[in-house]
């Protein structure tokens, strides 16, 4: 997939661009049905469907001591739009001076830099430009106009109620597993690195692999049954989130990874993806190793039957 930093280094393309727009923080099943519009589109055209987001996220711009954390790193979120098709994305510059782009000024921009566009997709509450006066229906006009392809896509709902990136930020702070992969599509996860810890778990007889994440979010402390990707490899495992309070008092908050069955694989200083499939209990401080030895043991066989 190709990376554009801005929509003035668009470079000339052969065949009809289709575009879908819009911020796509977790690319949750709303934010899909809009890029999959324009890749059905693309493929009847012979075209190919890219996406054009911001980086930054428009919120860290208008208000950054209240914008929300993201669902996905930058990474994460390349990756899926390649995995579901997308041949390239657009990541504009979100500035000040950007926003206050009259909304007919930013689509000659867009007609101007992508000269071969022949089609545009939205959400039907999207909007842009100045005093986001830039709406679907506007663009509707703009669109017939130039006699592009637009699609406004309605509203996608989980449980009777719009998704949207605040819900499903709520739903995982929350630990919600169910509803996160209603609306995400998947489940939750976290990329980091591996990084060397203080082999606690090794001493307990259950090695654990140290991650210093990326992302901006983490699920609720606790103990997950989790997937490990690795490259292109998935591994069952087990996710703990906490402070290991049964050892030490104030430590800061770690990410550690068990998997399951599997001890000979190195992983450290690689880049890995854990992914929360299932909630199974809350952080606990045990009196001593061999409770929480115990615990761990009912715990992977709590995991082993859910990953079956």
């Amino acid at each position: 997939m190709k990376m554009v930093r801005a929509l003035e280094e668009f470079s000339d393309r052969s065949v009809p661009i289709i575009l879908a727009a819009g911020c796509f923080d977790g690319l949750h099943i709303g934010h899909r049905a809009v890029i999959q519009v324009a890749i059905d589109r693309a493929h009847a055209c012979g075209g190919e469907a890219w996406v054009f987001t911001f980086d930054p996220h428009p919120a860290k711009v208008l208000s950054p001591k209240h914008a929300p954390p993201l669902i996905f790193t930058p990474g994460q979120q390349a990756r899926h739009l390649m995995d579901m098709g997308i041949a390239g994305c657009i990541l504009q510059p979100f500035t000040l001076d950007f926003m206050k782009q009259e909304p007919t000024a930013f689509f000659d921009s867009l007609c101007t830099n992508i000269p071969q566009l022949a089609g545009l997709s939205v959400g039907a509450d999207w909007s842009f430009g100045k005093n986001r006066a830039g709406t679907p229906a506007l663009l509707t006009k703009l669109c017939e106009a130039r006699n592009l392809f637009f699609s406004a896509l309605p509203a996608v709902c989980w449980k009777g109620e719009r998704v949207s990136s605040t819900r499903i930020r709520k739903a995982i702070q929350l630990g919600h597993s169910a509803d996160v992969l209603g609306m995400l599509g998947q489940p939750a996860a976290t990329i980091g690195t591996v990084v060397h810890g203080k082999q606690m778990g090794r001493g307990l007889g259950y090695p654990t692999a140290n991650i210093d994440p990326e992302n901006d979010m983490l699920p609720p402390r606790g103990i997950y049954a989790a997937q490990l990707r690795v490259g292109h490899h998935l591994h069952n495992a087990a996710a703990y989130i906490g402070h290991r309070g049964t050892f030490h008092e104030n430590e800061p908050q770690v990410l550690e990874v068990h998997l399951i069955d599997e001890q000979d694989i190195d992983l450290y200083g690689q880049q890995v993806e854990v992914s929360y499939l299932e909630y199974i209990r809350s952080d606990q401080v045990f009196d001593d190793a061999e409770q929480l030895k115990v615990q761990i043991k009912a715990d992977l066989t709590a995991i082993r039957a859910i990953l079956g």
